[in-house]
């Protein structure tokens, strides 16, 4: 009798954490799990080139994604904010969207260009792999207990000028959770977006935003999450500059380890 209530007792608090999780996984680089309830949404994490500098998913994580094992089963959206493959692999993506017959993708034309270059028989997922058109506005795309809303940035540095960047806001039935992508740490592109009045619970901001004071006032005013986490981080950076971090946002939440996760 006691082990049956034992039994009950675990499966009670395993529905429950399933209906009303609210965290964020770390996978690698600026790749995150994001749950809320039962809606799970993959960002930036199909990739297995780190450039030699940033973390990498290992195999047997790829291989669970594109197998739908947990905690990547039932994955409800896969986003990639851009086509650079430290971000977004177009044969990984692909794998992915193959077996999962009803995930979708969405992301900007330079992925889906990338995806339908390596994969045969990328008819039978082109309906899934859905695009934003190029707008500085927000575009909005909705399924069941998410709304995801896109607009396009500048990348980073002059060298990356031609490559769409996307930033995506999603709404969890009212939790929203934002990624920037790489976009360009511009202040009057953020004053156009009128983040802060978004109420954001979660922020994915590039590390290098939270590095200097100018950085850190980008993020505080132009987009005031309750919530930040620095991604991007690279795997041997120094003492010194994760020191900055902390001096410029001290309640910054820094994702370094594949596992790392924030409840928000």
């Amino acid at each position: 009798m006691q082990f049956l209530r034992g039994t009950i007792t675990a499966f009670f608090l395993f529905l429950s954490f399933s209906l009303f999780a609210q965290k964020a996984t770390y996978v690698a680089n600026s790749g995150v799990l994001v749950q809320v309830g039962q809606n799970k949404v993959l960002i930036d994490a199909f990739f297995n080139d780190g450039r030699g500098r940033f973390l990498a998913p290992k195999e047997a994580q790829l291989d669970a994604m594109v197998a739908g094992r947990p905690p990547y089963n039932n994955l409800s959206l896969a986003l990639a904010t851009h086509a650079h493959p430290d971000h977004f692999s177009p044969i990984q993506i692909g794998k992915l969207l193959f077996t999962n017959k009803k995930l979708k993708c969405l992301a900007t034309p330079q992925v889906v260009d990338s995806i339908e270059a390596v994969m045969d028989n990328f008819e039978i997922i082109h309906d899934r792999t859905l695009t934003f058109p190029l707008s500085r506005s927000w575009k909005s795309y909705t399924q069941e207990g998410l709304t995801v809303k896109a607009a396009y940035a500048k990348h980073a540095g002059k060298s990356n000028a031609k490559i769409q960047d996307l930033i995506f806001l999603v709404n969890f039935n009212g939790k929203k959770v934002l990624h920037l992508g790489d976009a360009n740490m511009d202040p009057d592109r953020f004053e156009e977006l009128k983040l802060e009045f978004e109420e954001v619970d979660l922020a994915f901001v590039p590390f290098w935003y939270l590095t200097s004071f100018y950085g850190a006032e980008v993020v505080r005013q132009h987009i005031g999450a309750k919530k930040v986490v620095a991604i991007h981080i690279p795997e041997n950076y120094s003492q010194q500059s994760l020191d900055k971090i902390r001096k410029f946002m001290p309640d910054a939440i820094m994702f370094e380890k594949a596992g790392q996760y924030v409840s928000f």
